[in-house]
């Protein structure tokens, strides 16, 4: 099911989100009803409407539309939100008219419960850009993230991003993160990348579980020297990876510390 502003129906092709990706959306997984991470959720949507200069959205109203798409079992949600119809060209329109689409689907493989098999990873030859205007936002101008998933040879299951100055910046669907004792390091969002969820939940409860939780702008040789890397989205959690190209030896996810935080995150999500 797909509701549009809040009955099944279509796109208007004139909407700013199909002609120019003006919209933000939200990836939600869904557990018999209930929409998981919730609070994270809509307080980075709510954050990208204000930066975009959209309005507010009715969070009950978002709720019920999730309810109705993904009623029961576990699902994978989409909230987009678009600053609706307007006039051609790029100015904004004076009176937003915002388009709320909702849709559900089923999860796909992977999806972190379990004892999961390490994600291998390969480099992406794409870089994303830097973009402070946008970065941190979960918007619907997703073509980078398309060129890099075009780009993946078929033994990756994912990539690992950096951006146009050569730092780390991401994995290709989700945030990206490198272990050293008990110490996690994940690349800050302020110039590039997506603040993620999940992401955000970690820097809350790591400290509960014995982590510290640091941005840190690394070079990619940083991933050569480390513990654990990992990628953490809606789909996945928080779910171990390795480099393909590394001989280095993998940690057996039983023994990882970081396991007890990726099922503490699986508790709550």
């Amino acid at each position: 099911m797909i509701l549009v502003n809040g009955v099944e129906s279509c796109v208007p092709g004139d909407d700013r989100g199909l002609l120019l990706g003006d919209g933000l959306f939200e990836t939600i997984m869904m557990e018999a009803g209930q929409p998981r991470l919730w609070p994270y959720h809509v307080a980075r949507l709510e954050r990208g409407l204000r930066r975009l200069g959209f309005p507010s959205v009715d969070e009950s109203r978002l709720r019920d539309e999730l309810q109705q798409v993904a009623p029961a079992g576990r699902r994978m949600a989409r909230i987009t939100v678009t600053r609706g119809q307007g006039p051609r060209g790029y100015a904004p329109p004076d009176n937003v008219k915002m388009t709320r689409i909702v849709s559900a689907g089923p999860v796909l493989p992977q999806s972190g419960r379990g004892e999961p098999r390490l994600l291998r990873m390969g480099w992406s030859q794409v870089a994303i850009a830097v973009q402070p205007a946008l970065a941190g936002l979960k918007h619907t101008s997703r073509l980078e993230q398309v060129l890099i998933r075009q780009a993946w040879e078929d033994d990756w299951d994912e990539a690992v991003v950096c951006d146009t100055q050569g730092r780390l910046a991401s994995a290709t669907q989700g945030n990206l993160w490198w272990r050293q004792g008990m110490h996690l390091f994940t690349p800050p969002v302020d110039q590039a990348g997506i603040a993620g969820t999940r992401r955000a939940w970690i820097f809350d409860h790591a400290a509960a579980h014995g982590f510290t939780v640091q941005e840190r702008c690394a070079a990619p040789q940083a991933l050569h020297q480390t513990d654990g890397i990992y990628v953490s989205n809606a789909r996945l959690g928080l779910h171990p990876a390795r480099l393909i190209e590394t001989d280095m030896p993998d940690t057996a996810w039983q023994d990882d510390p970081v396991r007890v935080l990726s099922m503490a995150l699986h508790e709550a999500d």
